[in-house]
């Protein structure tokens, strides 16, 4: 694991380094737990992310088999429009790629087991110059949410 910063971002050698990259941002809500994205068909933990304008809803592709899956609850507010399919886009890395490994932190409400998710951080890191950073966050309004550590 080798944590760092370079030019003023964060960058990382593994997962285990995006992991610890939520703990690095003091000034966001606490985050209590974090987890790996993996693809639901092959395992795989690299993935192109598409995500709205507002970055508040984020669907990902495997790379290494194609499958397509919405994160957390983004399925149920994805842009079905045309005008809103323009005010989608690939993230990219400032390296000009757009693979990414990717995990969510989770902050709730208190330290309950049973606690409300109260907002979710979507954070990557580019497979291929290791640079770390958030691609999206949002807050969750609803209850129950706990479900959604379940759906990563």
């Amino acid at each position: 694991m080798a944590l760092r910063k370079v030019n003023d971002r964060w960058a990382g050698d593994d997962l285990a380094d995006l992991i610890a990259y939520f703990g690095t941002d003091q000034d966001e809500y606490p985050v209590h737990r974090v987890v790996a994205a993996r693809c639901g068909h092959c395992a795989g933990q690299v993935f192109v992310l598409e995500t709205d304008e507002s970055s508040t809803y984020v669907r990902r592709t495997c790379v290494s088999c194609g499958q397509t899956a919405y994160m957390l609850d983004s399925g149920e507010h994805w842009p079905t429009t045309d005008e809103d399919a323009e005010a989608r886009y690939i993230v990219e890395c400032t390296c000009g790629e757009d693979q990414f490994e990717t995990a969510v932190g989770f902050t709730f409400y208190d330290d309950s087991p049973t606690s409300d998710v109260r907002w979710v951080s979507i954070a990557v890191r580019c497979t291929t110059d290791g640079l770390l950073g958030y691609s999206a966050s949002w807050k969750i309004g609803y209850g129950p949410s706990r479900h959604l550590v379940h759906s990563v």
